[in-house]
């Protein structure tokens, strides 16, 4: 910890010098969203991968302001920090909290953060993926201390056409039931080949595990093990000591990027494993389960310039058994899910992962379970203008087959599949009666029976500027 001090005043020495040199700009914005509609919940797309900002509610309002100073790419040493503020008030729930708080320094090709920021990890479309399969834009930003590289960054003597980038983080879970101090430890490392070539190809790891809590001393020795992905000592229990020490899951990611300036065509792969040792994502035993899509942006085509396919599915899990008559399979993964860990692989009952393996908060008992991860998800999402008007639609079917193992949890999809098709349209244009703000409409609806038929009409208003320091 003394380490992460002396490097935070460093960066803040070096950030005000900055500052004496140029000015800055922060910018800043004022929102709200009324939600009018039927049903039990909200509509599924209009509450997904918005970091936890909307509530559940079928008819509510969300207010949120937002204060950002943002790093700038021409400068070797500068400072940033973001705040974002948010209400819900609904018929069954108030809520305000903190969205973003934090503060950040860039040096060089490095930058170190501390506090809640909203971040993008994986090699998925940024705007308009359902989500990767380890991190998506689903659940509200935990408090980390994280250093990384800004983006990718090239490697000398390849004249660019080799380029990497990668990061290190520490976090901290909310207190929940039956799991009080959790950790998070995250590390990722990608490499992009190709460089000025139209073709580019890269390729990215990312590991996470959840540690610590009542059960798991934090010790610099355990550390160690969550590192390097190693089972416990003679102190943890036995679980931990016959598989690794705490909750482990690795994702990797491959991608083929081709840009012929008229049209950019992505297509990339995510895979998810939780069963060590680690094999390449094409040599993995359950190479069924995964992330595969295709982005497609036509910069000259303005009404529909950009839109995206993907096909999810985790219905393999390594098998259908753990172990039998006494050999270990290692199957009945149950991704998201942990026996010893109520929450999984969740922050504040939302799912930090693919939404569609369901967030906790869709059960109303007050547990924290992960109830459904066996899912097939067909999605499509689009973007375009016209004028002055933007406009963004997504369409999503899911098959919902409940929990890899009906043993460790009440499995609700005992008598077969839920289905279930959810849309929304949004829309959005400056009005031109009141400067720098924003209007926008939408419509959002389900059908089936996972989580039944919703329908709602979204009005929203926006007001943004800037002022200088």
């Amino acid at each position: 910890m003394k380490f992460i001090h002396i490097l935070i005043t460093l960066l803040f020495i070096t950030s005000f010098l900055q500052a004496q040199e140029h000015s800055d700009t922060i910018n800043y914005s004022f929102n709200g969203r009324i939600n009018v509609g039927s049903g039990t919940y909200a509509p599924f797309l209009s509450t997904a991968n918005e970091y936890d900002r909307y509530s559940f509610a079928p008819n509510s309002l969300t207010l949120w302001g937002t204060l950002h100073k943002k790093l700038q790419t021409s400068r070797s040493f500068d400072y940033g920090f973001g705040v974002e503020l948010d209400g819900n008030i609904a018929k069954t729930e108030n809520r305000f909290f903190p969205e973003e708080l934090y503060i950040q320094g860039k040096v060089y090709f490095l930058n170190l953060y501390v506090g809640c920021k909203r971040e993008v990890f994986g090699n998925q479309d940024t705007e308009l993926s359902s989500g990767g399969m380890l991190w998506s834009q689903n659940s509200r930003p935990m408090p980390k201390i994280s250093i990384q590289t800004n983006g990718f960054i090239n490697v000398p003597y390849t004249k660019g056409y080799v380029a990497v980038k990668g990061g290190l983080s520490h976090g901290w879970f909310n207190n929940s039931i039956g799991t009080n101090n959790l950790l998070l430890h995250h590390k990722y490392a990608y490499i992009k080949l190709g460089g000025s070539f139209p073709l580019n190809i890269n390729y990215g790891l990312q590991h996470v595990a959840q540690w610590g809590g009542d059960s798991m001393p934090v010790t610099l020795d355990n550390y160690k093990r969550i590192f390097l992905g190693k089972s416990g000592n003679s102190t943890a229990n036995m679980s931990d000591q016959i598989n690794t020490l705490g909750n482990h899951i690795v994702s990797q990611n491959l991608g083929l990027d081709l840009n012929l300036k008229s049209i950019i065509i992505s297509v990339y792969w995510q895979n998810i494993t939780e069963d060590p040792p680690v094999r390449f994502i094409t040599q993995e035993p359950n190479i069924a389960d995964g992330l595969w899509g295709l982005s497609v942006k036509l910069p000259y085509f303005k009404p529909f310039h950009s839109f995206v396919f993907e096909f999810m599915s985790t219905t393999d899990q390594t098998g259908p058994w753990h172990d039998l008559d006494g050999v270990i399979y290692g199957g009945a993964d149950g991704y998201y899910y942990n026996g010893q860990i109520p929450g999984g692989w969740s922050y504040r009952k939302m799912t930090i992962g693919n939404p569609w393996i369901t967030s906790p908060k869709y059960i109303r008992d007050g547990s924290e379970l992960i109830s459904n991860n066996i899912v097939r998800l067909f999605y499509f999402s689009g973007m375009g203008e016209y004028k002055s008007l933007n406009y963004k639609i997504k369409i999503a079917y899911s098959q919902n087959y409940g929990l890899a193992n009906p043993s460790i949890g009440n499995n609700p999809f005992s008598q077969g599949c839920k289905k279930q098709y959810s849309y929304q349209f949004e829309s959005s244009t400056p009005l031109i009666f009141i400067k720098n703000t924003k209007a926008s409409l939408g419509i959002a609806g389900d059908i089936g029976t996972m989580y039944g038929t919703n329908f709602a009409i979204l009005l929203g208003i926006s007001y943004s500027g800037i002022f200088g320091l």
